[in-house]
């Protein structure tokens, strides 16, 4: 299960907000790039759903305890008419609209369906977890949408941004790394803002953060998050300036520092599978 949802997470997230960064940032990728680009979201949707099918067969299990649970017809019914039956089904209809722009070759026939379907997908994942467990949804459930979108924006740019920088056109690579980095700076301050506000909602007191399982892996998190904004920072204010200056050493940096940052959004997204799957607040 947490395997199953930490792939379904990284396909889904990253594959939305790809398709937002080729929205913001069309008129300044060349077209290999942006083809590299379309391949990646074509491959992260696949992972999307291959996820979320095992997700449903991975609850149908947990019903039966047993690994055959997976192919029982009943239990897998059960499991797709259950909340993450529903979930899946609007996941798994904003990766089919995302999807459908992927056959054009400039790629931009409906960009705002394209992210319509990106931001179904994204917030399919407030249809479950511990939120609902509040007295009162409407506002945790906001709060998880903002926040959802938010590591969508900013984790679904990473690769994106890799292969931006192998690109060799440094004034290129330091546009579309100052138009990123701008936004993001609003974007992730919301991040941050909507995911401390619902941790507080969720935690009866700040001393289950290291008393209970669900707040040390949450403190994993945050810190993991915490060396992600490092990297991100660095990345702005030091290495896009040298960009902007014509560098060229400044764009292999860029790359390194990026894959450092993939890696470590890979790890949150791993501990936050983990996170609801087998500990709760």
């Amino acid at each position: 299960m947490v395997l199953a949802k930490a792939v379904t997470y990284g396909g889904a997230l990253a594959a939305a907000g790809g398709v937002g960064f080729v929205a913001y940032s069309h008129e300044l990728l060349q077209a290999p790039v942006l083809r590299r680009i379309r391949r990646l979201i074509g491959m992260l949707l696949v992972a999307a759903a291959v996820g979320t099918a095992a997700k449903i067969c991975a609850v149908a299990d947990s019903m039966s305890g047993d690994a055959r649970g997976m192919f029982d017809a009943d239990l897998l019914s059960l499991s797709v008419g259950s909340g993450e039956g529903v979930a899946s089904a609007v996941r798994l209809a904003g990766v089919l609209v995302m999807s459908a722009s992927l056959f054009d070759r400039r790629w931009r026939p409906r960009p705002l369906l394209s992210c319509l379907g990106g931001v179904a997908a994204v917030t399919s994942f407030a249809w479950v977890g511990h939120v609902h467990a509040l007295e009162t949804e409407w506002l945790p459930l906001a709060l998880i949408g903002v926040h959802l979108l938010g590591v969508a924006f900013w984790i679904g740019a990473l690769a994106p941004l890799y292969i931006v920088a192998g690109g060799g056109d440094l004034p290129a690579i330091a546009r579309t790394m100052m138009r990123f980095g701008t936004a993001a700076l609003g974007v992730v301050a919301a991040m941050l803002l909507a995911g401390a506000i619902l941790l507080a909602l969720l935690l009866s007191s700040l001393g289950e953060l290291w008393s209970e399982l669900y707040g040390r892996l949450f403190l994993g998190k945050i810190a993991l998050v915490g060396i992600l904004l490092g990297f991100a920072a660095f990345n702005h204010w030091r290495l896009t300036p040298r960009l902007l200056a014509h560098d060229a050493t400044a764009a292999r940096a860029m790359r390194q520092s990026i894959s450092c940052e993939i890696v470590l959004a890979a790890l949150v997204l791993l501990v936050t599978a983990t996170l609801t799957t087998v500990a709760g607040p």
